[in-house]
């Protein structure tokens, strides 16, 4: 836990977070925290396995772009 927030989450028995969460518990922008994930894929196809692209859905029930983030991603 930081700043009282959970970082990671159990996903199919893998310790995980997201790129949500990243950005809230370090003050961030979610779409810079999505750029920089994208731009780091891009430049190093090894590293593209830690992130899996999926979605969240917010309060007004719109549906954004997030990205799981592995252990090791982080």
């Amino acid at each position: 836990m930081l700043n009282g927030i959970e970082l990671v989450q159990n996903r199919n028995g893998e310790v995980v977070t997201t790129s949500l969460k990243v950005a809230e518990v370090f003050e961030k922008e979610h779409k810079n925290v999505l750029r920089d994930i994208e731009n780091l894929t891009a430049q190093n196809r090894a590293v593209k396995n830690l992130f899996y692209e999926t979605t969240y859905v917010n309060g007004r029930g719109r549906e954004y772009k997030q990205y799981f983030i592995s252990k090791d991603g982080f």
